[in-house]
């Protein structure tokens, strides 16, 4: 799952939650994506591919959150990720995984291949391969 930004347009996928299983998939998800609270959650209208229109559950990044970083160079967003780990893992794992599930969907997002190219040199010039220790 990624975090938006609001305004424009994104193409990702939908999923269908039953009305009695919305509460827990609701608070899995509230807690899975939320526990450093850098998300707004917001309800968007999606448009599905046969045309029809659904509310759709989304998590949009807060700018006002201190960990916000939105206006990073891509150098800069490189560094960071280069050396960084989360609750999730190393960040350059993270970005590799994220631009290959893209990949896997038919979606190729220049700026995140560019910026994994980037970070990826960054931690091999740091001896930062992943898997090495942090």
């Amino acid at each position: 799952m990624l975090g938006l930004t609001p305004g424009g347009s994104v193409r990702g996928v939908a999923y269908r939650v039953t009305a009695d299983l919305w509460p827990e998939v609701r608070a899995y998800l509230r807690e899975r994506e939320q526990p450093t609270e850098t998300y707004v959650e917001a309800e968007v209208t999606v448009r599905l591919d046969a045309g029809e229109r659904a509310p759709c559950l989304t998590f949009l990044s807060d700018r006002r959150h201190p960990q916000w970083a939105g206006s990073l160079s891509l150098e800069a967003q490189a560094r960071l990720i280069a050396g960084a780990s989360g609750l999730s893992g190393l960040n350059i794992v993270y970005l590799r995984d994220l631009v290959a599930h893209l990949r896997d969907a038919g979606i190729r997002d220049r700026s995140m291949e560019r910026l994994l190219v980037r970070a990826t040199e960054l931690g091999r010039e740091e001896g930062m391969e992943p898997g090495s220790c942090v």
